[in-house]
């Protein structure tokens, strides 16, 4: 029960608190340098977190700690709410967003030809907006449980825990495309959600205990989230200038092309330069050349673990898509 003092958390205080989720959500969409994730897909991500998740936790949460607490203490009760049933229900209700957005975006491929939900970096933004939703509505809760000194402290210390949680999921999921084992297939998601279970138990578990030590082991956890984020990029860097590098000598991409093509800074400032120069319709062409000469160079990688044809077509459909792009503007040029 909420008491009227307890419920003086304002809208103005929880309106920051949503516009920091939403900063949050979209810096981690826009470092996603080289194959950014629909906003299609990451809002109701998002929004599954903050009310479907959330709703189904504090539900199953509730009945757990109410069936324990009849044969036991409130207090031992409430301290097997956080450590067993809060990690399971949470981290799984927030993967099961994952679950369905990654089979809506397979399903699509068929008519885009490319999986929007593949890889590590996939997994990690869609596994943190997911989390990003769901803190922000388990803070205003625990705002108006507690008061505003908590929901402040639960937004500046804890703002990353779900994202840096639930983007282990993420990260299994999107490894399922990468693998070729059919059990891997289903083992690595799995290993996905028990890891985002256990990051998530052990937290509760050190801040029921030992109160700061929990947030000490918060501080490693989102700095290891970080480190995986930055390598990954290296990653996909590295990738783009090797898949790539045959498309040169095939025609597909020009050499100045390959030169700026596995820098995400260089393709900026290359744009930059066609803006200021009031070049815009070669602004809009090279964006959208660029991105599908990335693109293929990500789907040459995902066609070279799974070896399907329908991976091969989809290679296919996007070397000639970057040649019809170059093919169009010259028209224009002509013109």
């Amino acid at each position: 029960v909420i008491c009227a003092k307890d419920s003086s958390l304002s809208g103005a205080l929880f309106g920051i608190g949503l516009l920091q989720a939403v900063i949050y959500l979209l810096f981690i969409r826009a470092i996603d340098l080289y194959e950014r994730e629909p906003l299609r897909y990451v809002i109701p991500v998002f929004l599954w977190g903050f009310a479907v998740a959330t709703t189904v936790s504090l539900v199953f949460n509730t009945l757990f700690q109410l069936t324990l607490s009849s044969v036991t203490s409130v207090k031992t009760a409430s301290f097997f709410a956080a450590v067993l049933s809060a990690p399971i229900v949470e981290e799984s209700s927030k993967g099961l967003a994952l679950l369905i957005i990654f089979l809506i975006a397979y399903l699509m491929r068929r008519r885009t030809g490319l999986i929007e939900f593949a890889g590590v970096m996939d997994g990690i933004v869609y596994g943190s907006a997911v989390g990003f939703g769901f803190a922000i509505a388990e803070d205003l809760l625990y705002g108006l449980q507690y008061g505003p000194e908590t929901f402040v402290v639960r937004r500046i210390f804890g703002g990353f825990a779900h994202a840096s949680f639930t983007a282990l999921t993420g990260i299994g999921i999107g490894l399922i495309p990468l693998v070729q084992n059919r059990a891997l297939k289903v083992v690595v998601p799995l290993l996905g959600l028990l890891g985002a279970i256990t990051l998530h138990a052990t937290f509760n578990l050190l801040a029921t205990l030992f109160g700061p030590v929990g947030y000490l082991f918060l501080f490693l956890v989102v700095l290891t989230y970080i480190v995986v984020i930055v390598v990954w990029l290296y990653i996909e860097r590295r990738t783009i200038r090797n898949e790539l590098d045959n498309e040169v000598k095939a025609g597909t991409i020009t050499p100045q092309e390959y030169a700026i093509l596995p820098s995400y800074f260089r393709r900026k400032a290359y744009y930059g330069g066609l803006v200021f120069t009031g070049k815009l319709g070669e602004w809009r062409t090279a964006r959208k050349l660029h991105h599908t000469a990335v693109d293929l160079a990500l789907a040459k990688r995902l066609a070279s673990r799974s070896g399907s044809a329908g991976s091969m077509d989809r290679v296919q459909m996007l070397r000639q898509k970057v040649l019809d792009t170059r093919e169009g503007t010259s028209h224009r040029v002509d013109l």
